[in-house]
């Protein structure tokens, strides 16, 4: 006599492969998620790093009238443009960090809004604005914005 699974059986095991299929997608986007959040917030420090670096070269060679007017020379709103790297002879970042449009949003790619305003968006809705504050020579958010608490170190 042959033995085969009945409909009951078959229904069980197809609702628990689906309810663990569910549990691991949920996991993956969450990861991902973490992952982008993770790598702006170590853009983010490389940029303030990179900054206190140019102008503390700035000062040992005394320079004390030093300004640093912007990041790049980035277009504005382009794609695939090299984002932070300065400008003439103030090198910033020897990494290259790629540029998004607005039309693209991509998630945890960064947009140049103006000179000195960047975007970057971690989920389809949720963006931060980070301004590079040419007077305090930082690069932040709006540390109003709960969002924004967690990337500033």
């Amino acid at each position: 006599m042959k033995r085969a699974f009945s409909l009951v059986e078959i229904i069980i095991t197809i609702l628990i492969i689906g309810l663990i299929g569910t549990f691991a997608i949920t996991k993956l986007f969450n990861s991902i998620d973490k992952s982008n959040e993770l790598k702006i917030k170590s853009e983010v420090a490389l940029v303030n790093e990179a900054i206190n670096r140019v102008y503390s070269s700035q000062i040992l060679l005394a320079n004390s009238n030093f300004f640093l007017e912007r990041l790049d020379d980035a277009s504005i709103n382009s794609a695939n443009e090299s984002l932070f790297i300065g400008y003439e002879e103030y090198i910033l970042l020897d990494t290259v960090i790629l540029s998004s449009s607005l039309d693209k949003k991509e998630l945890g790619k960064w947009i140049k809004v103006s000179n000195t305003n960047y975007r970057v968006y971690l989920t389809k809705e949720k963006v931060l604005d980070f301004v590079f504050d040419t007077d305090e020579a930082l690069f932040s958010c709006d540390k109003k914005d709960d969002a924004c608490k967690e990337f500033m170190l």
